[in-house]
């Protein structure tokens, strides 16, 4: 019998915690820890909002939308870990777990799991 393409990938899932998890950070950059001046703040908060709905839709652009903004948010927190220590964890933390989820999410484009 042959595999529904349909179906989510389990690890999706945590795609989505992820990317919600980066969203709420970045409300609250935005909000309770006023930093309005630093654009990457807006620009991860669209392209993790983007990418959430990006993936339900289980489209291969969803899905490339969603690579981009975890290879965006890798970016930005390795450069944060690299010239500002003082936060190394946090970023450190979110380095390692963007990394891991843009691997993944690579692998499941390419294995075709998208329409």
């Amino acid at each position: 019998m042959s595999e529904d393409k349909s179906k989510r990938p389990q690890g999706l899932y945590g795609i989505f915690a992820l990317l919600s998890v980066f969203s709420v950070f970045m409300i609250l950059e935005l909000t309770i820890f006023g930093d309005l001046a630093d654009l990457n703040n807006y620009i991860i908060l669209a392209l993790s909002i983007a990418s959430i709905i990006g993936l339900i839709t289980m489209k291969k652009v969803g899905a490339a939308l969603a690579t981009f903004s975890l290879i965006y948010v890798f970016s930005y927190n390795a450069f944060n870990v690299i010239y500002f220590p003082t936060v190394a964890l946090l970023n450190g933390v979110s380095v390692v777990l963007s990394g891991i989820a843009a691997i993944y999410m690579f692998s499941t484009i390419f294995s075709n799991r998208y329409k």
